[in-house]
């Protein structure tokens, strides 16, 4: 059989079109693929996947409801539900666009109807109630901790994993290092606590958009990095390897600008074993003067502190210290604002609608700060 060129050119005609065809066309297992990644809290990537499972008639209402799903979370849902996450506004108008073109495309499908009620009910409420934890997440995690005391090894690492694969944040990693840091298996937390500050990075990048403004994501990817460097730093002291422990650890400081309380601890630590006892007072008196940590560890540091008294120290001199370096750091933050021109503050309004600061210079501008926990 001899081809004509004309014969040859239909074919490969044919063959691009095949070709453009199936690129074009939604991938193989997009659907399952979007709602894994939405299992595990990856929202720019389980999007993704269901936009594309969207454009299949055959997995069209079950993606277009996932979808919705994901909006209704993140437009009424997720304020507060990881550190620094805002609801999204923006998205509610989605949430039900995506849930009516799910009901379109498969009348018959009660669930996508159900939530669509859900999302219309929360679009007419004053307020919606953060989503609240979820309880399989919760189990792992009490799964992880019950293992702290006596859990072999082999099986603290498997929790985590199984951990990590329910929910892609850090907190797993981070809290496996420490138990393993507890344990005596100094090289796998610090493995344990890289892989950690890697899972925070995609975890926060995965959800840029909950954090509403630059300088949330910018301060969370800095928590992220900051506790696994002490992790690591901390592994390293554990092992005598002061030099590296050192390193990491002011690493940790400096990421969170030596207001962690935990940080400031391990820093003392190193100091005092180094012998440098003023700079390891120094460490312990900055952590004192900080909120929080565990009141076990702050009665620690305190009789420690107690017992290296700086050369003169009257009787009170504790109490004194401690209240002249929180005046002195709240002196330090304010005047750090005063004269400064307004950094931009791209803001999304109650109604969905983008706000720029910079529209507003040269007028007096009112700023009414608030925060939720």
């Amino acid at each position: 059989m001899h081809l004509t060129s004309r014969t040859l050119a239909t074919l490969a005609a044919v063959v691009v079109t095949a070709a453009a065809a199936f690129a074009q066309g939604p991938a193989p297992g997009a659907l399952d693929r979007g709602v894994a990644l939405w299992d595990q809290r990856l929202a720019k990537s389980a999007i993704a996947a269901l936009e594309i499972a969207a454009r299949d008639p055959k997995s069209a209402a079950a993606a277009h409801e996932a979808l919705g799903r994901i909006y209704t979370f993140k437009g009424w849902q997720q304020e507060s539900v990881f550190p620094g996450w805002h609801d999204e506004p923006g998205v509610r108008a989605k949430a039900i666009a995506e849930l009516k073109a799910a009901v379109a495309a498969d009348k018959s499908r009660a669930s996508a109807q159900e939530a669509l009620r859900v999302a219309e009910g929360f679009a007419a409420a004053d307020s919606v109630e953060p989503a609240p934890p979820r309880p399989e997440i919760k189990a792992l995690d009490a799964k992880i901790q019950s293992l702290a005391a006596a859990g072999a090894i082999p099986d603290i690492v498997a929790a985590v994993e199984e951990r990590a694969k329910a929910q892609a944040d850090p907190a797993p990693y981070f809290a496996g290092a420490q138990i393993l840091i507890d344990r005596g298996e100094h090289e796998k937390a610090i493995a344990m606590a890289e892989r950690g500050a890697a899972v925070s990075d995609r975890f926060i990048d995965e959800n840029l958009s909950a954090y509403q403004l630059s300088g949330k994501s910018q301060g969370s990817h800095a928590r992220g990095r900051a506790t696994a460097a002490d992790l690591i730093g901390w592994a390293l002291f554990q092992k005598k390897s002061y030099a590296a422990a050192g390193e990491k650890l002011e690493e940790a400081s400096r990421l969170s600008q030596g207001l962690d309380f935990v940080n400031q601890f391990h820093l003392g630590e190193l100091a005092r074993a180094q012998n440098a006892l003023d700079r390891a007072r120094q460490h312990y008196l900055t952590a004192l003067s900080l909120a929080g940590g565990p009141p076990p560890l702050r009665q620690r540091i305190t009789e420690l502190v107690n017992g290296m008294p700086p050369a003169g120290a009257a009787p009170a001199w504790l109490d004194t210290e401690l209240s002249r370096q929180r005046d002195e750091r709240k002196a330090a933050m304010l005047k750090s604002l005063v004269d400064k021109p307004l950094p931009k503050l791209p803001l999304t309004g109650v109604n969905g609608g983008k706000f720029d600061t910079a529209s507003l210079q040269g007028k007096v501008l009112l700023l009414n700060f608030f925060a939720s926990w």
